[in-house]
Order: structure tokens, then C-alpha cells, then sequence
């Protein structure tokens, strides 16, 4: 699929998953995010807040943080980036040698969050819910702004017990919500990761919680070569099964 891919060009050509909110709340700081400033034409100085799913490196790549010192960075207006992460990836980030020089020159903020417990980035309302991935906390995001909701779901298998148990009681019902789609096409196990038949799964138990309304945008992301498709082969299968399938500067309202 990689061949295939480089020979197809357009949508089929991937950089590591990041998602922007309305130019304000970054997820997830991957060794693409400065190329992925150039290509979306986004500023970073103007992020309010950086949240973090997990601290492995195609979603944290806390050494780019080096670009904020005053040594390599000569910014009009002196402001902190502020990311936000379970303590494992808290950690993770002051592993990166610049990361105790940023905070002296408070350059740089870290919030250390917790699965259930909501937070807050600027006018935005954050509830980290447990994933199921390989580390040892792994966290997806729950987003709420003036009366929208977006639940962004990566990197994950089959939602754990106790993220279910909070979806069915929380009275929230997102407008939009993007899925992990590692897998692809594959029949898996949907542990870890998801493929699109683990997304649809989700979709419907979201939909038996009352989570999803008629109108809620769906999309599958995070697919790779490994899934047996690239956005030629996936997006008419999953457009069947009413999803969209991201590609790099997609940009959803809702």
C-alpha cells in the first residue's frame, strides 16, 4: 500500500494524524506538526492549548519543543505554550533536553490531567476518557464549546468499561466524532486500534447511549498501509457505511 500511495499521490499521501480546533486547541504534537503548520497555514503561537492522547512518538515528539527556546525562537509576544497530559506523558515531555529551559523562560507550560476529570483550555471544556492502546494510560478527548460536542477517539480499540460507563452517564451528544480506523479493512480484534468494522461497532453503541444524533458527523482516521487500504480503496466502503474518510487538511464545521 505504500507503493500504491506514493504512485496514486493526492489524498493517498499521509503525515501522522493531528487535529486542529478552530485554530485554538491542538491534539496531539507529532514530529509532522511543523510541516503541518506550513500545510494548514496555522500559527502555533496562536494555540491556546495542546492536549496529548498518549506519548508515543507519531503523537509526542517533545525534542520540536527545542524551536521555543529564546535561543532558536524570537517571538513579537512573549506567551507559553501549554500542553496538557496524563502524568506518563507529562514525563515523557520533560525527557526532551530543551523542556526544563522553556520553563524557566516559561516558554512552556504542562498540566498533568486525569482520565474523567474535565479541564479547561481557554473556552473549551476537556474531559480525558480512557483508551485502549499500548501505554500505560492512554487518553481520548471529550471537547465541549458553546453547545457543540466532538469526541475524538484515538488511539483506541473497543472503548474500555469504564469510558462506556461514563459515556451512559453523561448527558452530552456530540456533533461530531472521529474514530480511530488503524485496521482498515482488516477483520481484527479491534484491541488497541480499530478498523472500520470496530468504528461502525462504536457508532452504534454510541447511538443505543443516545452520544450520537442524526445529524453527527463521522469520520474514520489514523488508517495506514497495515489496514489493506488508502483513501482511494476506503473512502467509498466507508462512505457506504456513512462515514467520511480523513485526509491530510480536512477541515469539518459542524
Amino acid at each position: 500500500m505504500c507503493e500504491n500511495a506514493r504512485k496514486k499521490g493526492g489524498r493517498n499521501l499521509r503525515t501522522r494524524s493531528q487535529a486542529l480546533v478552530d485554530d485554538k486547541l491542538l491534539i496531539d504534537f507529532p514530529m509532522d506538526t511543523y510541516i503541518h503548520t506550513l500545510q494548514a497555514n496555522f500559527k502555533l503561537c496562536k494555540v491556546e492549548g495542546c492536549v496529548i492522547t498518549h506519548p508515543h512518538m507519531d503523537h509526542l515528539y517533545p525534542d520540536d519543543l527545542y524551536c521555543r527556546t529564546k535561543v532558536a525562537a524570537h517571538m513579537k509576544e512573549e506567551k507559553p505554550f501549554c500542553m496538557y497530559g496524563v502524568e506518563e506523558t507529562v514525563e515523557k515531555i520533560r525527557t526532551a533536553s530543551s523542556t526544563a529551559v522553556l520553563e524557566k523562560e516559561d516558554r512552556l507550560r504542562l498540566q498533568t490531567i486525569a482520565p474523567f476529570v474535565p479541564f479547561t483550555v481557554g473556552e473549551y471544556t476537556v474531559t480525558p476518557l480512557k483508551a485502549d492502546h499500548g501505554t500505560s494510560m492512554p487518553v481520548m478527548y471529550a471537547i465541549e464549546k458553546d453547545g457543540k460536542a466532538m469526541l475524538y477517539a484515538h488511539d483506541t480499540g473497543l472503548f474500555p468499561e469504564e469510558t462506556m460507563e461514563w459515556l451512559k452517564n453523561t448527558d452530552i451528544c456530540f456533533d461530531f466524532v472521529s474514530y480511530d480506523c488503524t485496521n482498515g479493512l482488516l477483520e481484527w480484534n479491534n484491541r488497541n486500534h480499530m478498523g472500520l468494522t470496530g468504528d461502525i461497532i462504536m457508532r452504534e453503541k454510541l447511538r443505543e447511549l443516545g452520544r450520537i444524533h442524526d445529524k453527527t458527523v463521522h469520520v474514520v482516521n489514523h488508517f495506514s498501509h497495515n489496514g489493506l487500504a488508502g483513501y482511494d480503496e476506503l473512502s467509498p466502503i466507508a462512505a457506504e457505511k456513512g462515514f467520511i474518510v480523513s485526509y491530510d487538511g480536512l477541515e469539518i464545521e459542524f
